[in-house]
Formats: structure tokens, C-alpha cells, sequence
């Protein structure tokens, strides 16, 4: 298990903490984020000295709604200097959110107020994706301005690079849907255990698994058998167990499944058998994140919009931090469940590390012969091995689709920029037969094209029919 959101540096926690971080290990607790505030007053040295201290406490940066600070630039200038000591065990930016809970506001000041929230919250937002972090998000009685600022925030330029909404707390599916349609993440804590919480245990039952994070917000809200006392990392067990109960899950399935997403949200490559990026759940299939290396540099593709390195894709990072081996892949990809396939795609061509996905089609076969197993590629695999690929293919790749994306060689060439060594090699030809030599091996081939601007459709789609497999439109900028 890991604690996603805990707050360490208190004072609660002073006087026992070695015991604390010992009763933790004692129950399966591996891991924590103890959330580091830069506001006033909050003792963002004892934080940094905790992770200092302990490998396997990670931190964040950021002001809660509700904290003091001077101004957006001593935040600023804190978020920098703090950043640049701890690079690494920094992992997100927050707690940051909205907080509307203000009874203590007089009624002539709550504009104000709230209006400060957003601009201090917006600005940690920029600041997240100008370090390339996930966010995470503190939100109460104010659904509804929270949702209109993510949904700009997740479709910014700049990029969006994954967050959770910590400690959720509504009953209402459809708010926890609007955040999932961006990517979000969903934790839970203490307060799901709570007797008259079934709303929120409701709620809980319709996250999807891979969206799923757990965490007990220490020293507040201790789960039900504790309640009153302070709260401690150790009961994340709580949290674990009543959400298992709910799904009909067994816990130790949903134990490792919530542990790989806190490492795929945090991108954490230090948590022994987990591995960030590398594998990743959309609806009912998993996909694998073979490689970062492409045999293209496509004007359209998400990783270099605006001039940018961008990896992220609904919500998960998939910049990888090294290249995963098959048994790396297959530990990642069981970690799911309830999946129909497997899809070889990432941000990377898959076919670059062709041993290895064919080590891995082969495993998931065997484990589970159940399984599909499909493939994304840009169609080069030949050209680059000089080989026959599709042919080993066969008998272990279900389906494939093979991106064309243009009707002619010329356009194919402005718009792919394929990075074939062999000069000689018509990168547009060498697709084309491999659609042909795909058809001969493969039981389920497709040819897929964008709708992008020059790009004529139809003659791409009498291209396929022309070969005799199918063919699948796909959308500019709709990854996933």
C-alpha cells in the first residue's frame, strides 16, 4: 500500500514519528506523500527534513486554499528555491484547490475571498505544468468553479500532466465523472469508513479501478474504528479494505492495482515491482508503453505539439524514465483487471523493441489465452529490420492497425518525416506492403488515417477496401 496524501511535518506527529514510519512498514504501508505547504507558517523545512531522512517519503509543493501567504511571487520564489534542493523526491504540485467552506468569512467579503482562491490557484496550476507535474486537488463546496478551471487547466497548451482529486467527498457520480472525463485520478480516505457515508462508498464503487487512489489525509479524518483520534499512514488499510468490500474486489488485487496508480500518477521509479508508464488502462483494454523511440517525427502527434515534449495521455505520464523488459511489461499489465485486450501503442513506435513485444504477446497468451492482442504502428517494421515482421507476427498478434495517414508518398513525407537510415527506402511503399504482407499473417487488419487538413479520406478508405482490410478514422488530437 501507499499513503497518497498524508501530512507528516504536523506537530500531531513530533514526538512519535519513527514510530509512526514503523507501524507503517509493520502493515504493509510501503511508500507516503507527505504534502509540503509553502505558505506561511507551515513548516516546509520539517517536510524537507522528513524526506531528508526517509527514502520512501515523497513530498509536494503548493498553498492551500485556505493558507496565508504574501503573494503569488514569494510563492513563486519559494516553489523555485524548494524545488531545485529536492527535485527528487518532489512528485506533485499541492495541495492546491478551491475551499468555499468559509462560515467565519463576513457575508461582504466572501467575493473577495473567493476570488483570491482562483487566482492563487490558477497560478499553481501554471506552475504545475511548467514543471511537468501532476496537481494535487483540494476541493470543498465548490464543485462547480473547480470543474470549470480544470477543464481549462487539462486542455492547456502547456500541458496537463495528470492529477488527483485528494479526499473526494461527493456522492454525485456525475462531479466524479466530469473529473475523469479529464484524466483525474480519485482518492478516498477516512471519511469513506464513516457510518453514514454510503453515498460516498456509492461513489467510490463506480470509480474505475485504474482511476483509483487511496490515502488517510493524517492526523485528520481517521477512518471509523479510530475516529476522534488522530489519524496515522498505517490506516490506509481501512481505506483499502472498505473500498474492496464495496467493489467485491479481492483487496489484494486492489492493493497492487492502487499502488501502480500512485506510481503512474507520480511517475515514483522506486517502488520495488512497479514500474511508471509503462502500462495503462483506457475503458476495457490495457495498453503497453513499449518505448518513447519513434521511427517518425509526425507534425500531429501529441509529443511535439507547440515545440514541446509532451507525454501525457488521459491522464497518465508516459514519458518513460528507462525502457521496460518483458517481465517489467507483464507484472505492469496484470496488475489490471477485468481487461479484454492488450494493446501495443504508447507514445513510441512498439515495433522498435520487436523481441520484446513478441516476448510479451507470447506470455499474455499463455497466462491468458483469453486475451487479445492488438497492435498500433506506423507500418515501418519492415523497412527498418529489413524483414518480413509481419510474418513473425503471426499466431500471437490478434489484430493490427496501421497508421497511412496520406493518400500519396509526397504527403506522407511532410507530414511523418520518417527517420528510415536506409535512404533508398520509399517510406510509403515499404506501408503498403506491409498492409499486404499483415493481411496474409494477421487475422484482423485495419489501415487508419487523421482527419488533418490535405488529407483525403476517401481515397485513403478505397485504399484499404483496394487491399482488402478494413479501415478507422481517427480524430486530430483525441489520444486514447
Amino acid at each position: 500500500m501507499i499513503d497518497s496524501h498524508c501530512h507528516l511535518e504536523m506537530t500531531d506527529f513530533d514526538n512519535d514519528l519513527k514510530d509512526i514510519l514503523k507501524r507503517m512498514s509493520e502493515n504493509g504501508v510501503t511508500h507516503a506523500v507527505s504534502i509540503g505547504s509553502l505558505a506561511q507558517n507551515e513548516r516546509i523545512e520539517k517536510t524537507m527534513e522528513i524526506t531528508g531522512l526517509y527514502d520512501n517519503i515523497y513530498t509536494t509543493l503548493g498553498v492551500h486554499p485556505k493558507s496565508p501567504y504574501k503573494d503569488l511571487e514569494n510563492i513563486s520564489e519559494l516553489f523555485s528555491r524548494y524545488y531545485s534542493l529536492n527535485k527528487k523526491n518532489i512528485v506533485a504540485v499541492g495541495e492546491i484547490g478551491l475551499d468555499y467552506f468559509l462560515s467565519d468569512i463576513p457575508k461582504e467579503k466572501l467575493e473577495n475571498v473567493k476570488t483570491k482562491q482562483k487566482e492563487l490557484f490558477k497560478f499553481q496550476l501554471r506552475l504545475a505544468s511548467a514543471k511537468k507535474l501532476p496537481v494535487i486537488v483540494h476541493i470543498r463546496d465548490a464543485y462547480e468553479d473547480a470543474i470549470d478551471i480544470l477543464k481549462e487547466y487539462s486542455r492547456n497548451e502547456d500541458g496537463f500532466f495528470g492529477g488527483v482529486i485528494h479526499c473526494f467527498s461527493s456522492a454525485e457520480s456525475a462531479i466524479a465523472e466530469e473529473f475523469l472525463k479529464m484524466g483525474f485520478f480519485i482518492s478516498f480516505s477516512g471519511n469513506i469508513t464513516y457510518k453514514k457515508n454510503d453515498g460516498l462508498r456509492n461513489a467510490a464503487k463506480e470509480i474505475p479501478d485504474e482511476k483509483l487512489l487511496i490515502e488517510t489525509d493524517s492526523p485528520y479524518l481517521a477512518p471509523q474504528s479510530f475516529r476522534g483520534k488522530r489519524n496515522e499512514p498505517s490506516y490506509v488499510r481501512f481505506i483499502l479494505d472498505a473500498i474492496a468490500g464495496e467493489k467485491g474486489v479481492e483487496r489484494k488485487k486492489l492493493d497492487g492495482l492502487t499502488v501502480q496508480n500512485t506510481v503512474n500518477l507520480f511517475s515514483l521509479d522506486d517502488v520495488s515491482g512497479f514500474y511508471p508508464g509503462v502500462a495503462y488502462k483506457i475503458r476495457n483494454s490495457v495498453y503497453i508503453n513499449l518505448t518513447n523511440k519513434c521511427t517518425n517525427r509526425c507534425s500531429f502527434c501529441p509529443k511535439y505539439q507547440g515545440g514541446k515534449s509532451y507525454f501525457c495521455v488521459k491522464g497518465y505520464n508516459l514519458e518513460l524514465k528507462k525502457e521496460p523488459s518483458a517481465a517489467e511489461v507483464i507484472s505492469s499489465v496484470f496488475r489490471y483487471y477485468n481487461f479484454k485486450e492488450i494493446v501495443f501503442c504508447g507514445l513510441g513506435e512498439p515495433t522498435l523493441r520487436i523481441e520484446t513485444l513478441k516476448e510479451v504477446a507470447v506470455s499474455v497468451k499463455k497466462i491468458a489465452g483469453e486475451i487479445k492482442v492488438r497492435l498500433d504502428t506506423d507500418g515501418l517494421a519492415n523497412a527498418v529490420y529489413g524483414r518480413n515482421i509481419a510474418a513473425e507476427l503471426q499466431g500471437i498478434i490478434d489484430s493490427v492497425s496501421i497508421s497511412l495517414n496520406a493518400q500519396n508518398s509526397t504527403l506522407y513525407n511532410d507530414l511523418c518525416a520518417p527517420q528510415i537510415k536506409t535512404k533508398s527506402v520509399d517510406a510509403y511503399s515499404s506501408i503498403i506492403e506491409f498492409i499486404k504482407e499483415s493481411r496474409k499473417y494477421i487475422k484482423n487488419v485495419a489501415v487508419s488515417a487523421i482527419d488533418l487538413p490535405g488529407v483525403d479520406i476517401v481515397y485513403i478508405e478505397n485504399i484499404a477496401k483496394s487491399l482488402g482490410v478494413d479501415f478507422k478514422l481517427r480524430h486530430y488530437n483525441d489520444v486514447g
